[in-house]
């Protein structure tokens, strides 16, 4: 591990905020919304309790809508806790491989703070980013809605695709942004307290109104040419959580804090091979044979390609899709190779994981080949040319 990375201690969040199990969803929200925080623990009991998970904003919308009567140990999720003499990189690794924004700190056996995304990004610094693009990790499989749809149909779309947020677009054109947040705090929360405060004596939004009622409408932009760097001061000054991609007024991609965490969980396998592995599963029901035939598959590819590819990152992203085979998944495989050589993305399906990566990981192999631009920077070309033509 390189001796520049910093450490999870230097860089983490001595509060930590709790519940106990039995607490109603709504205490964890309140706590999120009055203290900032990325995440509350959930235990049996508050005092030398033992823990039984954590809650997200994103965990909470598989809650129902009456926050009063859903308790906080059935929306609490277990995840995994980082050691306070861990590095930066090592969390960034741990949050993409289990979608969360946030971890608990542990030293001695005991919960000491938390480390989230903002506070990993700060850690790295601008000199990091300024090398990396924006183009280069945003996410291009754009999700929108209307402003004119519901926000139950924002949030079911949320849900099917396990997303935080969606770009709203009339006519082609960006017109606004709806997130988690926004629908937690606008819609969500202010039903229990319609009686007092602020919302007294207000008509409260429902999942009935519209998008455009809840919508974030100065929506932070970014272009895919600009330095992540740039596109990360806009991020963290504005106190956003996504910028859309835009290009001529449209949306072409959405930048989130999640994107951002590749490059930096790519070095913590940094010294260990030229190109780091990063693997993120949204696959009910995956077995360790899974993950292994996954990295078999992975393993052949970067053999294939060798040294003359690059040094960088693989980024493989699965997710189940509604189609079925009896009682088995169609499995989406979304893979992005970023190298100082390769900016490249594969999207592959199959019935198990490893047969999409596959599909993926051929897709990308070929574009390696036929992208007019990159044909004479990779001197491999002309034998995968012919692996490809032996097997046409």
């Amino acid at each position: 591990m390189s001796a520049g990375i910093p450490l999870v201690k230097d860089v983490m969040r001595r509060e930590v905020y709790l519940v106990e199990g039995n607490d109603p969803v709504s205490r964890a929200i309140g706590i999120m919304r009055e203290h900032n925080a990325p995440l509350v623990i959930v235990v049996d009991k508050l005092e030398n309790g033992r823990i039984l998970g954590a809650i997200t904003e994103r965990m909470i919308m598989r809650a129902t809508y009456n926050p009063d009567a859903m308790k906080a140990k059935t929306v609490a999720a277990r995840i995994p806790r980082i050691s306070s003499s861990a590095s930066v990189a090592e969390a960034a690794r741990l949050m993409l491989e289990n979608h969360v924004l946030a971890l608990p700190v542990e030293e001695d056996g005991k919960i000491i703070g938390v480390i989230a995304v903002e506070d990993v990004v700060q850690a790295m610094g601008d000199e990091f980013f300024s090398k990396i693009r924006v183009g280069d990790v945003m996410s291009r499989e754009l999700v929108s809605i209307g402003p004119r749809d519901t926000v139950g149909q924002a949030i079911a779309l949320m849900r099917e695709h396990g997303i935080s947020r969606l770009p709203v677009v009339d006519g082609g054109k960006l017109v606004g942004v709806v997130t988690i947040h926004d629908i937690i705090i606008k819609v969500i929360q202010p039903r229990q307290r319609v009686t007092r405060g602020e919302y007294a004596g207000e008509k409260l939004r429902t999942l009935s109104h519209q998008v455009k009622d809840i919508m974030t409408t100065d929506v932070i932009v970014a272009r895919p040419d600009e330095p992540l760097s740039t596109a990360m001061r806009r991020m963290l000054e504005a106190d956003v959580s996504c910028l859309i991609v835009v290009h001529d007024g449209r949306p072409v991609g959405i930048l989130t804090r999640t994107d951002i965490l590749a490059p930096i969980a790519a070095l913590a396998e940094g010294e260990r091979r030229a190109i780091s592995v990063q693997l993120s599963f949204k696959v009910n029901n995956l077995s360790e044979s899974d993950k292994e035939q996954v990295m078999e598959v992975v393993e052949r590819f970067l053999r294939r390609l060798g040294e003359s590819v690059g040094v960088g990152y693989l980024m493989l992203h699965f997710k189940e899709h509604k189609e079925k085979h009896g009682e088995t998944h169609m499995i989406h495989c979304r893979a992005r190779l970023n190298t100082d050589k390769a900016h490249v993305v594969g999207i592959g399906e199959g019935w198990t994981p490893a047969l999409a990566a596959r599909v993926a990981l051929d897709i990308i192999e070929r574009k390696l080949v036929v992208m007019k631009e990159n044909m004479q920077k990779y001197p491999y070309a002309e034998e995968l040319l012919s692996r490809i033509a032996a097997e046409i």
